[in-house]
C-alpha cells in the first residue's frame, strides 16, 4: 500500500487530526466519495469494489478548495489521504481511505490430495487439494472427496471465493479409481497324481494383473503358480492325499479376491471317454496302481447283467466284437454299456483287492 495525502488550506492551521474512519472533530469531518459506473456518488464502503471507481471527497462545514478526484479502473489496494484546514479556530483533519478494487478473477487448481495408491489407480476415498490465487486474497475454499463409483474418469472439484466476493469452480484432470475387488471362480478337477485348476475373472473396471495359487496339503514351496494365465495343472502329488489351493487374483488398482478349491488324485480311468460312442470294441485303459500285480475288468450291459469279467496283467484291455463268458458267448451289439476296474495285489487266488479305481460308460452305435 501507499498513502497520499491531498490538502486543502485555508487560513492558519489550529488543529491536526488524523482518523482512521471518518472523522469528525466537534462538527468538522471530510467523507470519502465512491462514484461506480454511472452511478451517483455514495459514501465508499470499507469492503472491495469488483468495477472501476471514482473517488472524490466531501467535508463539513463547507469551506473553499479541493481534494483530488481520482479514478481507479485497475486492480488496486492503496491508501490515500484528503487533508482541510478550516479557517482559524478550525482545525486540519487528514482522512485517509484505503482503496480496494479488484477487477480480475481467482484462479485455482485442484488435484487429488495423495498420489494413486496403485499403478496410476485410486483404491479408496481421495479428495481434492486446491491451490487458488486472488488479488484480494482468497476467504475460503471447499473441495469434493471422489468415493465411488469404479471408473477410468474420475474427477475431485473445488470452489474458492475471494476477499472480493469473486468465486471460482475448478474440476482436476481425470483419473482412474477402483475400489472393488475383481470377480473370480475357481474350480479343481482331481487326476491320477495330479490337480487341473482353472479360473475366470472378469467384471471389473481395473484389469486383473497377477494370479498366485498356493497350495497346502504337500511339501515343497506352497506357491505352485504365479501368473497372468487362465489355469495351471499341479503334477507330482500323492495319490489319496488331501490339497486345499488358494487362488487370489490382483487388479492394477492393488484390490484381491482369493478363492479356496480342494482335491484329492487318485487313479482314474482313462479311455475311453465317459458316454464316448463308438462303432468298433473300445480298448480299456487306466491308470495303473503301484504295486498291482493283476485287474479285474467286468463290463455290463442294462445292470445287472454282467457280460464279461477278466483279470488283466496290464492296465489296458482291448475288447472284442465277440466273446465268451460264463458259459455263454455274447456279442458287442448296439447299446449302453458300463465298465469298473478293480487293482488286485498278489496271487490271483488270493482275491486280494484294492478300492476300485473308477467306473465308466460308452455306448455303441451302428
Amino acid at each position: 500500500m501507499k498513502a497520499r495525502v491531498l490538502a486543502v488550506i485555508v487560513g492558519i492551521a489550529a488543529v491536526s487530526l488524523t482518523a482512521a474512519s471518518l472523522a469528525s472533530a466537534d462538527g468538522y469531518s471530510i467523507t470519502a466519495m465512491c462514484t461506480v459506473g454511472q452511478g451517483t456518488a455514495q459514501p465508499c464502503s470499507g469492503g472491495w469494489y469488483t468495477t472501476p471507481v471514482v473517488l472524490s471527497w466531501q467535508w463539513t462545514p463547507a469551506t473553499s478548495g479541493s481534494c483530488t478526484e481520482e479514478s481507479f479502473d485497475v486492480d488496486t489496494n492503496e491508501t490515500v489521504s484528503c487533508e482541510v484546514t478550516w479557517p482559524s479556530p478550525g482545525p486540519t483533519v487528514i482522512q485517509p481511505y484505503t482503496v480496494e478494487v479488484e477487477l480480475t478473477s481467482p484462479t485455482a487448481t485442484v488435484a487429488p490430495s495423495r498420489g494413486a495408491d496403485s499403478n496410476g489407480w485410486y483404491n479408496h476415498p481421495v479428495a481434492g487439494a486446491i491451490s487458488a490465487t486472488s488479488f484480494s486474497g482468497i476467504a475460503s475454499c471447499t473441495s469434493t472427496t471422489y468415493a465411488g463409483p469404479n471408473t477410468t474418469n474420475a474427477t475431485v472439484s473445488g470452489t474458492c471465493t475471494d476477499n472480493a466476493g469473486k468465486t471460482v469452480t475448478v474440476t482436476s484432470a481425470p483419473f482412474a479409481y477402483d475400489a472393488a475387488a475383481p470377480a473370480l471362480t475357481a474350480t479343481a478337477t482331481a487326476g491320477d497324481q495330479s490337480v487341473s485348476l482353472s479360473w475366470q475373472t472378469g467384471g471389473d473396471i481395473a484389469p486383473t494383473t497377477s494370479i498366485v495359487v498356493t497350495r497346502s496339503g504337500g511339501s515343497g514351496d506352497p506357491v505352485v503358480y504365479s501368473g497372468d494365465g487362465g489355469g495351471f495343472q499341479d503334477t507330482h502329488l500323492k495319490n489319496g492325499a488331501h490339497y486345499t489351493y488358494s487362488i487370489t487374483a490382483e487388479d492394477a488398482a492393488g484390490n484381491a479376491t482369493t478363492r479356496t478349491v480342494h482335491a484329492t488324485p487318485d487313479a482314474r480311468l482313462l479311455s475311453p471317454a465317459p458316454n464316448a460312442h463308438v462303432t468298433a470294441p473300445p480298448a480299456l485303459s487306466w491308470t495303473a496302481v503301484p504295486g498291482a500285480t493283476y485287474y479285474n475288468v467286468q463290463l455290463y450291459r442294462g445292470e445287472p447283467t454282467k457280460l464279461l469279467s477278466l483279470w488283466p496283467a496290464q492296465a489296458a484291455l482291448q475288447l472284442h466284437r465277440t466273446w465268451k463268458f460264463d458259459g455263454r458267448r455274447y456279442r458287442l451289439r448296439p447299446g449302453r454299456y458300463k465298465w469298473y476296474v478293480w487293482p488286485g495285489f498278489g496271487n490271483r487266488k488270493a482275491a486280494r483287492y484294492g478300492h476300485m479305481i473308477g467306473s465308466g460308460t460308452f455306448v455303441v452305435v451302428r
